[in-house]
């Protein structure tokens, strides 16, 4: 893992999560306490999640799905966290966790960067301006004209990234999670639910998420 700016060793990628959450949340006008990075090693995130859990939230990225590295979920159980939802049906952002430990609230956000910062709106931003004392949890809403046909064949609500500009919204870049560019130059998200076909020309709903 390197951070931007730093040459690329082999096998690297850039950690892209941290400066992407750090700048959500200091929006949302949360006070980061800590930022760290572990291997996937469970007596390093056993240390983490200890120290993290001093804190009223605890957002963990990376390492909550189901593959052989993945240890998130293992390591909170050992530590008697109460695991209250484990996977979402939404695309992207499927490996989404949410429980407690001890006293802190602890979200595991999947470490595909786009999938991360999906699930970061729809489901962190409102616990946290609620815990702020907030009423209005929800992204702002706009309504816009779509500029291309939208088909969701997945079982899975899509919230599709793309561009609002001048009333018409149109999707931006690839859509997987982890292309970040068509990310970086989204402004909106539309979401598609599980067999929705929307045509060009239809006014639909959007959710401002710069």
């Amino acid at each position: 893992m390197a951070n931007p700016g730093e040459e690329l060793q082999p096998g690297q990628i850039y950690d892209s999560n941290s400066n992407l959450l750090r700048a959500l949340l200091e929006r949302c006008g949360a006070v980061i306490a800590t930022s760290d990075h572990c291997a996937d090693n469970a007596k390093l995130l056993e240390s983490a999640f200890r120290s993290g859990a001093s804190n009223e939230i605890l957002i963990v990225t990376g390492g909550v799905s189901v593959g052989e590295h993945d240890l998130v979920q293992e390591t909170l159980g050992k530590l008697g966290a109460k695991i209250d939802i484990w996977r979402v049906a939404i695309k992207p952002g499927k490996p989404f966790l949410f429980g407690q430990l001890g006293r802190c609230f602890v979200f595991g956000l999947p470490g595909n960067p786009v999938s991360a910062f999906v699930t970061f709106l729809q489901f962190v931003r409102p616990a946290i301006l609620k815990m702020m004392g907030a009423r209005d949890l929800d992204l702002p809403k706009l309504p816009a004209t779509l500029t291309v046909d939208l088909t969701n064949d997945s079982e899975r609500a899509h919230y599709v990234r793309g561009k609002f500009e001048n009333g018409n919204f149109a999707p931006i870049g690839r859509q997987e999670s982890h292309a970040l560019f068509g990310l970086s130059q989204s402004n909106a998200l539309l979401r598609v639910e599980t067999g929705e076909s929307l045509k060009t020309g239809a006014t639909v709903q959007i959710q401002i998420s710069e």
